[in-house]
């Protein structure tokens, strides 16, 4: 089968790679001069398998009435009665609760175990040596409720079998000093 990949990043190339190896003809385009220029390059090389989360989530609906009137907000999305965009507003809702939350998370989660299954093989199988580390990704949190949110989170990372601590502020700040000067601020954080 002759495929096209859209996309020179890790996703792309490596998606790329197995498509070849099963014996497809591959041809990856990029509209960028050079491999890893976009979300590759934003993600600043970070490959965080525990932070899989859902856009769906409890309290998104309320979160995302407020993007609307922000410049940057974190899920643009434009108003319209177009028919795709209503049904995609629909469904999105329909998973904004805390069971089909956890349903999707850990669905996420067990393709971000896979996915990090198959780099560890790929980095081995073709002996891919990069400056990777793995320290871990920390999550501040600035108030109780969000602390006590996390506690679902956490019990599918358990599930998961992700390697997860619940930090005071204390250690939070021995992972991240450049948090000192917001220390009064944070009520924990999750790494």
């Amino acid at each position: 089968m002759e495929v096209i990949v859209i996309g020179s990043g890790v996703i792309g190339l490596t998606s790329a790679w197995y498509l070849a190896k099963e014996g497809h003809s591959v041809t990856v385009i990029d509209r960028q001069d050079s491999s890893g220029k976009e979300t590759s390059f934003a993600n600043a090389g970070q490959i965080s398998y525990g932070y899989s989360s859902p856009w769906a989530a409890p309290g998104i609906p309320l979160k995302a009435m407020k993007w609307l009137t922000q410049e940057h907000a974190p899920l643009k999305v434009k108003p319209s009665l177009s028919p795709d965009l209503v049904s995609w507003a629909t469904k999105m809702l329909a998973n904004c609760n805390e069971a089909k939350y956890a349903v999707n998370k850990s669905r996420m989660l067990r393709v971000a175990n896979y996915s990090r299954d198959c780099l560890t093989h790929l980095r081995t199988s073709e002996n891919l040596a990069y400056e990777g580390r793995q320290k871990g990704t920390l999550q501040v949190f600035r108030s109780e409720k969000q602390l006590d949110a996390i506690q679902q989170d956490m019990k599918l990372l358990t599930e998961s079998g992700i390697e997860h601590s619940l930090f005071g502020v204390e250690q939070c700040l021995s992972v991240e000093p450049g948090l000192a000067d917001v220390k009064g601020k944070l009520v924990g954080g999750l790494y």
